[in-house]
């Protein structure tokens, strides 16, 4: 079977929208200076970094400099607490100690179990509010963590002629895409550590068993290896997240701009051959930019069925519900209500939807009949 067989039905577009203007600006009434050789080099990098080529860092803008969104600074751990380690762009978590230099990225951070937390003001006392590397100013934090662990932004991490370095400048290519769009399945939350990642890696392995060449992209979230890694070792044909797009974070980021981010890294997955698409969306679909997306129509023309997961029966049901008003085809339920038979009973009872485990996704059968978009499309040989 062919990638184009799995497409059959009615075209599914590729809405356009217009890019958002990603050039990061000068900043005013700064001091630069030159970085020492290999002091950069020898901080450590964050994955939230990984596509900026660090030999562009010739300089260190301090002074009345004010970080942006996505800007790369130079940071000195002061203080440990919540987040002990960092996770490099190899995916390992190196362990850090006070007056150890870090290349981390500035972001906003919205995360119901962890912190709530804004890019900083200026320069100076500042948080790391994530093991991939993002530092902010926290507002607030769940009281089932510690406290941020401390740093100092010692200065943004310029150019030769001290242009503050940002992801943005670092993203990928807009794709080269051609024809139709293979399907996507979109997979929800009722909050962060729902079960989301978990429904779509084995989403991902039931496609692929199918036949499928199935891709993976996180379109929104805080920038961190985890998901991206364990769809990698999961076996998607392609993975992409809103790191590749230029992104640090896309908390407070604009609806047009995650229209585009999403646009874009499905091309991607798209442009690599995947002929199925999982698509996740961080933490709940109370969350502002979630919200956002769900009421976007580029974003349900991306779309075509979405997969729930929930912790519990009324969640569940209150999820469906509110996708449904947004207008979304919901193929069905998971996430960690699965792990208790109980709760699964109670599901099963209060909903039209199917409710499936782990093994309901990773099989074959399942994994086509829940991701086939309501048009319908190609069986594969080996899915029969």
């Amino acid at each position: 079977m062919t990638a184009q067989e799995t497409r059959e039905g009615p075209a599914r577009i590729w809405p356009a929208v217009r890019p958002p203007d990603r050039t990061p600006s000068r900043h005013s009434r700064t001091v630069v200076e030159d970085l020492p050789p290999g002091r950069v080099a020898s901080a450590k990098r964050a994955f939230s970094t990984r596509r900026v080529a660090l030999e562009d860092a010739r300089t260190l803008v301090t002074g009345a400099a004010r970080p942006r969104a996505g800007d790369l600074v130079l940071a000195r751990v002061d203080r440990l607490r919540q987040h002990g380690r960092l996770e490099l762009p190899s995916g390992r978590r190196a362990l850090l100690h006070p007056g150890d230099e870090l290349v981390v990225a500035c972001g906003n951070r919205y995360a119901s179990d962890q912190f709530e937390a804004y890019v900083p003001g200026a320069l100076g006392e500042a948080h790391l509010v994530a093991a991939g590397g993002l530092a902010a100013i926290v507002a607030s934090r769940s009281q089932a963590i510690q406290a941020a662990t401390e740093i100092t932004l010692l200065g943004l991490l310029g150019d030769a002629e001290g242009t503050p370095l940002n992801l943005a400048a670092y993203a990928l290519p807009e794709p080269k895409v051609r024809g139709a769009r293979p399907p996507v399945i979109a997979v929800f939350g009722t909050a962060m550590n729902s079960g989301k990642t978990t429904t779509a890696r084995f989403l991902l392995r039931g496609l692929q068993q199918a036949g499928f060449r199935a891709g993976y992209a996180k379109l929104t979230g805080t920038g961190a290896g985890g998901d991206y890694w364990a769809m990698t070792d999961a076996g998607a044909c392609a993975v992409f997240d809103f790191t590749d797009a230029g992104l640090a974070s896309t908390y407070v980021a604009p609806i047009p701009l995650l229209e585009r981010t999403s646009i874009d890294l499905i091309g991607h997955l798209t442009a690599a051959g995947c002929d199925r698409i999982v698509v996740e969306v961080a933490d709940g679909l109370l969350q502002a930019e979630t919200a956002g997306l769900m009421r976007s129509e580029i974003f349900h023309a991306l779309v075509d069925r979405v997969m729930f997961a929930a912790g519990d029966a009324i969640a569940a049901s209150s999820g469906v519900t509110l996708l449904r008003a947004a207008g979304f085809e919901v193929a069905g339920v998971s996430g960690m209500l699965t792990t208790s038979p109980l709760a699964v009973r109670e599901a099963r009872g209060l909903l039209d939807v199917p409710v499936l485990s782990k093994e309901d996704l990773n099989d074959p059968v399942q994994a086509l009949a829940y991701s086939m978009p309501a048009d319908g499309g190609a069986v594969s040989e080996r899915a029969r």
